[in-house]
C-alpha cells in the first residue's frame, strides 16, 4: 500500500489531548483506527498493538516493584530505628526474663519511636512481654 499526504481537520484541544494519551505518532494512531474501522489487520498493526499492551503491562509491573521496594525500605528503616531500643530491651530480658509494656513504652518515648511498633518488634523477636514490670534503678 502506498501512503500519501492527506489533510484532516481536528479541534486543537482534542489534538493536544490526544498527545497525552497516545504513545508515538498521532498520525499512525489515526491510521490504525481507520484500519480497525475498515477491518484491515496487518501484521505490523498487530505487533504495534501487542507492543503497546506489553509496554503498559511493564509500566504496571514497574510501579508495583517501586511500591514493594518502598515498603521494604520502610521496614528496614523501622528495624534500624528499633536497634538502639533493642539493646536495652534485650539486656532487660536477659537479666529479668521478661520486659514490661511500661518499660517498652518508656524506652520508646526516650528514643522517639512508636511504642506499639516497638512492642510488635519485641513480639516478633520472641521476647516475653508482661503488662507491668518494675523499672530497675
Amino acid at each position: 500500500m502506498a501512503k500519501g499526504n492527506h489533510c484532516i481537520t481536528v479541534d486543537d484541544n482534542k489534538w493536544d489531548a490526544l498527545a497525552g494519551v497516545v504513545n508515538g505518532s498521532r498520525s499512525a494512531w489515526i491510521e490504525r483506527q481507520i484500519d480497525i474501522v475498515l477491518n484491515i489487520d496487518d501484521e505490523e498493526s498487530k505487533l504495534i498493538q501487542e507492543i503497546e499492551n506489553l509496554d503498559n503491562k511493564m509500566n504496571v509491573a514497574k510501579d508495583k516493584l517501586c511500591q514493594i521496594r518502598k515498603a521494604k525500605k520502610e521496614r528496614l528503616e523501622a528495624a534500624n530505628v528499633f536497634d538502639e531500643c533493642m539493646v536495652i530491651l534485650n539486656r532487660l530480658h536477659d537479666n529479668l526474663g521478661c520486659v514490661g509494656r511500661n518499660q517498652i513504652r518508656s524506652i520508646a518515648m526516650k528514643n522517639k519511636v512508636p511504642p506499639d511498633g516497638l512492642e510488635e518488634h519485641c513480639e516478633e523477636l520472641g521476647l516475653t512481654i508482661v503488662n507491668f514490670m518494675e523499672v530497675p534503678k
